[in-house]
C-alpha cells in the first residue's frame, strides 16, 4: 500500500476519501484516496500513524477539502443475533460528512 506521511498533509487542497479506521477502543488509522490511489497516513518513521481521538484527524486535515469522510467500526452482528461469525470480518461503514 502507498504511503503519505503526516508532515505531507499541510500541502493537500483535496482529497477524494477520508477512511478512519477504527481498530480498537479510541484507536484509529487513517487511509486517504488521492486520484483514485489509496494510500495509509504515516508517522515521520514510516509506521502508520495511531490517533486516539477523531478530532486530531479532522484537525491535521484542516485545508484539505474532502469529498468523503467514512468510519469503519468492526461488528460483531453476526454473533450478537446468535449466527457463527463470519470467516472475514464485518465492517460497519458511517459517513462522517467532513468537507
Amino acid at each position: 500500500m502507498n504511503r503519505v506521511e503526516i508532515s505531507a498533509l499541510e500541502a493537500m487542497t483535496h482529497i477524494d476519501r477520508v477512511t478512519v479506521h477504527s481498530l480498537e477502543r479510541m484507536i484509529y488509522q487513517v487511509t486517504l484516496q488521492l486520484d483514485g490511489t489509496t494510500s495509509m497516513l504515516t508517522d515521520a518513521q514510516g509506521k502508520p500513524a495511531r490517533f486516539n481521538h477523531t478530532d486530531q484527524i479532522r484537525e491535521l486535515l484542516q485545508n484539505a477539502r474532502i469529498e468523503q469522510a467514512v468510519m469503519l467500526l468492526p461488528t460483531t452482528f453476526d454473533e450478537m443475533i446468535g449466527r457463527p461469525a463470519m470467516a472475514e470480518k464485518t465492517n460497519c461503514e458511517i459517513l462522517l460528512g467532513w468537507k
